[in-house]
């Protein structure tokens, strides 16, 4: 018994002291360096900015209740999301966008006096009405939030794309359509629309490593339509009590940060 302990013991000290070496197959991992490879692009997502500003003289609208005619004017905040591209080669990739945007709406009967007439009009004579219309129907403020979504294709030229020190410098040129929904955050009386449009634009790309910062400006296309939810005027046409906005932005900047997911 004690002879086989000593050769297990023996055998144990022997291989203590044998050299081990490990062998790495690695002929399919990407070289440390290259003259014929180029910087690749790699699916990638992050924080989105644009410096909105909506403008009244580009933005159409029709603003009604009871018929009567109403001017607006528009305030917005900036537009904050995430966005990010998953590329098919170096010239051409699909792009997706999410973000918010505040849209502050100011509105007023163009004939004020005319506008507060009629609600005391519906106060008097039309008592089913007395609950309904009131004076902030006839200037008021609307608190509108919109959800986007935007997806399209960018097409881009690199004008530097370096393997060794994993850098690239590219334009590029994107196209995309716009789909949302908005949410009424005071005690509005519409009904709160879906929200639609295209985007199209221009950049550039700055890459290092798994890094990529993306900056240029943006064109849009947003349209929204809606209606009270409870009809305010004595006509059947539902359009008497409305809100459209086809709001036209035009050379937004913005700028997009993103990282590598692989």
């Amino acid at each position: 018994m004690k002879r086989y302990f000593f050769i297990t013991v023996l055998a144990l000290a022997t291989l203590s002291q044998a050299e081990y070496r490990v062998f790495i197959d690695n002929s399919m991992a990407a070289p440390q360096t290259s003259t014929t490879q180029k910087y690749e692009e790699r699916v990638s997502v992050g924080p989105y900015v644009e410096f909105t500003n909506v403008k009244m003289k580009d933005t159409d609208y029709r603003y009604k209740v009871a018929g009567r005619p109403y001017k607006i004017s528009i305030d917005n905040s900036f537009t904050y999301g995430f966005a990010g591209n998953m590329p098919f080669d170096q010239y051409i990739g699909f792009y997706m966008m999410v973000a918010y945007q505040y849209l502050g709406i100011d509105y007023q009967d163009k004939d004020l006096e005319g506008g507060y007439a009629l609600v005391e009009k519906y106060d008097r004579e039309w008592e089913d009405f007395n609950d309904e219309m009131d004076s902030s129907d006839v200037k008021g403020h609307q608190d509108l939030h919109t959800a986007l979504f935007q997806i399209g294709f960018d097409l881009g030229l690199p004008l530097y794309a370096n393997y060794n020190n994993q850098t690239m410098f590219k334009i590029f040129s994107y196209i995309g359509g716009i789909a949302g929904k908005t949410f009424f955050s005071n005690d509005s009386r519409f009904l709160s629309p879906i929200l639609w449009g295209y985007a199209y634009g221009l950049g550039a790309r700055f890459a290092i490593h798994s890094v990529t910062l993306s900056a240029g400006i943006r064109n849009s296309r947003e349209f929204i339509h809606t209606n009270y939810e409870k009809k305010m005027s004595e006509s059947e046409y539902k359009n008497d009590d409305e809100m459209m906005l086809d709001i036209n932005n035009y050379i937004q900047p913005f700028v997009n940060l993103t990282i590598s997911l692989f």
